[in-house]
């Protein structure tokens, strides 16, 4: 079977060479264009998240009305691996983990008709919500809005909050939302606008008014109500009484009761209407400055590069149309990490080629044979790219910066070198340049012939990847995506190595023999000769050298340190300050506030943003002493230069705990990435 494959490729170049470039532009603009793209795998567990939010009741007692309740009626979901909770105050967290081959979405729906079922026994006030359809990675872009002019008297600052919170709930966020791959956009910060009735005890006594019946008023009112059709000469009319409140004066004038003298009680006589502070559980700062943070999560399974990218200019877009006293500040975008990893990984793969280009070169003496070996390194990525897609497996520093050229062109390699020596051994016997037809048939032969070596040189470098194949859970996600892309790029090498490498072998290789060997070889000859003929004669020293080296191995290598993921350099980092438990959250602020201007005053800062205690979607439920502080540092030529040239990042990252721990005391710190900071959350299985 497969000496019929090289002949038809020997035989039939045009087809096949037709063939192999209908491919490499499949796998450019289907595979690459719509892989999911991102800096490392995402090793989120296949979960569905309710967040329950309840004011007023006491972690304990939210525990056991509403956390306890849903934990026991999600249990008997079937695939169900892992149902575990987090309660604070006011709010509810449960995580439901499914087997990773149940689909989201059903998973998505049993629960919701599970907690249909049980909505009815939690307490009056309790809301129940499924999370966003995304992960603990998912957080891709990040935008700060505030006013550009700054109030620095408390009651002034206090309404520009409220209305920069208006501003994100009701324009900025629905036109985000209809970004194509995102699932939320979580806000933080800033208060929503409320108005608070403030009763006066000493008028509600003079007119006889209790809490009740102001309670009824309230209930009975904003809203619209429908009254049906008139029919009047020939044409009929809607009949509608609105009723929703336009204004505070409208509040005002609403009525509580009548009096026996026919006087009408109305709410402005006995309590007063003003903008209330709703009671929040988290906020956001900008460079020691309180603002309002929207955070855009990203669609499970999406292009994190190119959903990022969207948001960004569709967040040009928005602030362009916002009121000129308003600004929006981007500041955190996935995509520019991702474009960096994927220059690195582009300059490794170009620069592998580049490699193994020049040795073949040099070993083989043939140009035109390193060429054609330098040609399948990217039309095996091609390949790679078109599989990756439908199987579901990401782009991402694991899973292409683990291809390893030098390994995988190894099949061609091997076929191209015996390819040129049978050309050249007969042209050399025939004393004379091979015809077209000669070159042909000498590169059928040459093929067959080393085949197997071929063949079995490639497989056994899959089987090797074999055992991490069995790798389940986060261990699974992490390393399976880099075995199988390996695995993958090996395959389609081996397939180029018996139809495109012979094609181009026979179209461009000439018939000429070679005079002597390529320099090199020579050389390494005259080295390698005289050691292998030595080795014949003490087997049995190195045999036992061999076994000694494996077992002195196995020794050291259990006292090695060991890491589970190489660490990534984001160019930026991530630093999560926790407070005393019963701080308030004024208090936090005001420390978080301190903290970053401390950090700003840095040269190599650009900005320092942060989030306080749980966000609008409590998908990460901090407590208010604790938050997640991100420091965007600038690009490194723009360093300050020292004697030895700029800080390194572990240098800087240093002295900015340093600082820290000496100018805000009273508090710990967790020095991190943002990625990597989730990631350990994940790992640790608290997202």
């Amino acid at each position: 079977m497969l000496d019929k494959v090289i002949h038809f490729s020997v035989y039939n170049r045009g087809a096949v060479l037709l063939f192999t470039v209908l491919t490499a532009m499949a796998g450019i603009f289907i595979g690459f264009r719509q892989l999911p793209i991102d800096a490392v795998p995402d090793i989120t567990n296949n979960q569905v998240q309710i967040n329950t939010t309840i004011a007023g009741l006491a972690p304990e007692e939210i525990e056991r009305s509403i956390s306890f309740p849903l934990e026991s009626a999600m249990r008997g979901i079937g695939d169900v691996e892992e149902v575990r909770s987090i309660t604070r105050f006011g709010l509810s967290q449960l995580t439901i983990v499914f087997d990773d081959q149940v689909n989201i979405f059903r998973a998505r729906q049993m629960v919701s008709e599970r907690l249909q079922s049980v909505q009815g026994n939690l307490p009056a006030g309790a809301i129940a919500q499924l999370g966003p359809v995304s992960t603990g990675l998912g957080e891709i872009y990040q935008y700060v809005l505030d006013y550009k002019i700054k109030e620095k008297e408390p009651k002034r600052r206090f309404e520009q909050l409220v209305q920069l919170r208006t501003l994100q709930d009701w324009d900025i966020k629905p036109r985000l939302m209809t970004v194509q791959g995102i699932a939320e956009i979580n806000t933080s910060g800033g208060f929503e606008k409320i108005y608070q009735i403030v009763p006066d005890l000493n008028r509600m006594q003079k007119y006889a008014v209790d809490f009740e019946e102001i309670k009824r008023a309230i209930d009975k009112v904003n809203k619209n109500v429908g009254g049906g059709i008139v029919q009047q000469t020939g044409e009929q009319f809607l009949v509608q009484g609105v009723g929703l409140f336009k204004g505070v004066k409208e509040i005002e004038n609403l009525p509580i009761k009548q009096l026996e003298s026919l006087q009408i009680v109305r709410l402005s006589d006995i309590a007063s209407i003003e903008l209330g502070k709703e009671q929040r559980t988290g906020a956001a700062t900008l460079n020691g400055e309180e603002a309002v943070l929207g955070t855009a999560m990203m669609l499970l399974g999406g292009n994190s590069r190119t959903v990022a990218k969207k948001v960004h200019e569709k967040v040009a877009e928005i602030a362009a149309s916002l009121p000129p006293e308003f600004e929006i500040v981007p500041v955190y975008n996935r995509s520019v990490l991702v474009d960096h990893t994927l220059e690195t990984v582009e300059h490794n793969l170009a620069l592998g080629a580049l490699l193994v280009t020049v040795v073949l070169m040099v070993l083989l003496g043939n140009l035109r044979a390193a060429l054609i070996t330098a040609i399948t390194i990217p039309l095996t990525l091609c390949i790679t790219l078109l599989v990756m897609r439908p199987l579901g497996i990401s782009g991402n520093l694991m899973s292409l910066g683990a291809l390893d050229f030098g390994m995988i062109v190894d099949g061609t390699v091997i076929v191209l070198d015996h390819c040129v020596r049978v050309i050249q051994a007969r042209a050399k016997l025939l004393g004379r340049r091979l015809t077209r037809k000669e070159v042909q048939s000498s590169v059928y032969d040459a093929t067959v012939e080393i085949r197997s070596a071929a063949g079995f040189g490639e497989l056994i470098i899959v089987v090797v990847f074999l055992p991490i194949f069995g790798l389940v859970g986060i261990e699974g996600k992490m390393f399976g995506p880099m075995a199988a892309t390996f695995s993958i790029a090996v395959v389609g090498a081996l397939i180029l190595s018996f139809t495109t490498a012979p094609a181009l072998a026979a179209l461009l290789l000439s018939g000429k023999g070679a005079t002597k060997e390529a320099f090199v070889m020579r050389l390494l000859k005259r080295v390698y000769e005289p050691i292998l003929a030595l080795s014949f004669r003490i087997k049995a020293v190195l045999i036992s050298l061999a076994i000694g080296s494996v077992v002195l191995s196995a020794l050291l290598f259990g006292k090695l340190g060991g890491v589970f993921l190489p660490q990534l350099g984001e160019g930026s980092f991530a630093i999560q300050m926790i407070r005393p438990v019963n701080i308030s959250l004024d208090q936090s602020l005001e420390f978080q506030k301190i903290a970053e201007n401390v950090l700003k005053k840095m040269p190599e800062v650009e900005n320092v943003f942060s989030r306080i205690g749980t966000s609008e979607v409590a998908t990460d439920p901090m407590g208010v002493n604790v938050s997640d502080t991100y420091i965007m540092l600038k690009p490194k030529d723009q360093w300050p230069r020292g004697e030895h040239g700029p800080r390194t990042y572990e240098a800087l990252m240093t002295q900015m705990l340093a600082q820290l721990e000496l100018e805000v005391p009273g508090q710990n710190y967790l020095a991190s990435q943002p990625i990597q900071m989730r990631f350990n959350e994940l790992l640790e299985g608290t997202r």
